[in-house]
């Protein structure tokens, strides 16, 4: 079994002759296990309390500490989006339990107006904005995770489908939060998403070249794209660009192509897993 909690062996992207990390949170008090729901307090943001969707395998015990995946949803229509949320934490578990993890999932908070001033569709706020955007929930969530329950904070990962995944790219290369980085988040998985249009200006190999070169480490990443996406030739342009900028394949990018469109299926989630999972970084 990969990536099992206690008896893997890791890949330190900071030091290649470094001992296997370990930063325990040691945090306690949480329900386990099973599928559950918290909430976080960001002021300013919606109306401050956030809900999120979590997952803690049957075998979940605070004695050791436990890796964490946040997973992102697309783009719904609004008065889905806490369905959505519930769902993909929901599509996580069978890869959860098998690879002994915990899966925490948001709730976006952008919402889209029609001309008539009636909500339609829900995603992400992102930074910059004139208040606080989903990046600080996510860092509430993070902190909320690590204080209730003992969370590997040398083991944090992410995933995103769609716009989820465009948001995971621009947490992954630029520095909004500290709690979602390439210095802090052991590695990522896009599924339909790219970089281009939010986490880089411009085209890809002029916008993204200098913020892909400049980071700490090559963060590892996995990008599903099917054949047959809108976003197939960005994201297979996206696969090159980290090929260029010193991310190799098989090893710190590994690139799948899939006959289908914009979509994920629940298999996928586990190879993507298995294909993230032995990375870690110091604490």
């Amino acid at each position: 079994m990969l990536c099992a909690p206690r008896d893997a062996l890791f890949v330190d992207e900071f030091d290649a002759g470094s001992t296997v990390p370990h930063d325990p949170s040691n945090g306690s008090g949480g329900l386990f296990p099973g599928k559950l729901s918290r909430s976080v307090h960001v002021a300013g943001l919606g109306t401050g309390k956030q809900t999120y969707y979590l997952y803690l395998p049957s075998d979940y015990t605070p004695t050791h500490s436990w890796p964490l995946l946040l997973v992102l949803h697309g783009a719904v229509q609004y008065g889905t989006q806490n369905t959505a949320a519930s769902t993909t934490r929901d599509n996580w578990i069978a890869a959860a339990s098998a690879g002994h993890f915990i899966v925490a999932a948001p709730v976006a908070n952008e919402i889209y107006y029609d001309n008539n001033f009636q909500p339609y569709a829900v995603s992400w706020l992102v930074p910059p904005t004139s208040g606080p955007s989903d990046y600080d929930m996510f860092a509430a969530i993070r902190a909320d995770l690590e204080s209730a329950y003992n969370i590997e904070r040398t083991r944090i990962y992410g995933w995103g489908f769609s716009a989820g995944a465009h948001v995971m790219h621009d947490l992954a290369i630029n520095t909004y939060s500290a709690a979602f980085n390439a210095s802090s988040m052991a590695a990522y998985g896009v599924s339909a998403g790219v970089l281009q249009g939010l986490a880089c200006p411009g085209p890809t190999d002029t916008g993204c070249a200098p913020l892909l070169a400049g980071l700490p480490r090559r963060i590892p990443v996995d990008i599903h794209i099917g054949i047959s996406d809108p976003n197939y030739a960005q994201a297979v342009a996206d696969h090159d660009l980290f090929l260029t900028q010193g991310w190799t394949d098989n090893q710190t990018v590994h690139y799948v192509e899939f006959s289908g469109g914009h979509t994920y299926s629940i298999a996928q989630l586990s190879t993507i897993w298995n294909n993230i999972c032995l990375n870690a970084v110091t604490p």
